[in-house]
């Protein structure tokens, strides 16, 4: 049964992730006693990079037939999330002092942060009224 997502899809899909990286944010604002970073901020530019890549890897998977098997999409998501939040905590937290292994052990809680907000923001997709068609 054929199915996607609607205009309203996609922003309950962005709103979940919003308040998800928001509430990253703010975890992140204390480990690195931080209280000049709006978790506000830190959540939006979040969501846009993810959903500017997440559209990226979408066509590039669709074109290499990715989309037939959600292991692999999901698997070769994997160094795209990562990369995503290494860019992101090093914008926001890293610059000033860098900390390389503080950096890939927050990207990687980043990573897997993103695909445990994947259920609730997939579930408002197809839940929550104008948020898909299926056929």
């Amino acid at each position: 049964m054929p199915a996607g997502p609607m205009p309203l899809g996609l922003a309950y899909f962005a709103a979940v992730k919003f308040a998800g990286y928001t509430a990253a944010g703010v975890w992140l604002n204390r480990r690195y006693g931080q209280s000049a970073r709006t978790p506000f901020a830190f959540g939006m530019a979040r969501t846009a990079l993810g959903v500017a890549a997440g559209f990226a890897f979408g066509f590039l998977a669709l074109g290499l037939g990715l989309t037939k098997s959600e292991l692999a999409f999901y698997l070769l998501l994997a160094p795209i999330r990562l990369a995503e939040w290494s860019l992101i905590i090093w914008l926001f937290y890293g610059r000033e002092e860098p900390d390389l292994r503080r950096l890939v052990v927050y990207a990687t809680l980043g990573s897997l942060w993103s695909y445990v907000l994947d259920l609730p923001a997939i579930l408002a997709v197809f839940i929550l009224p104008g948020g898909a068609w299926i056929c």
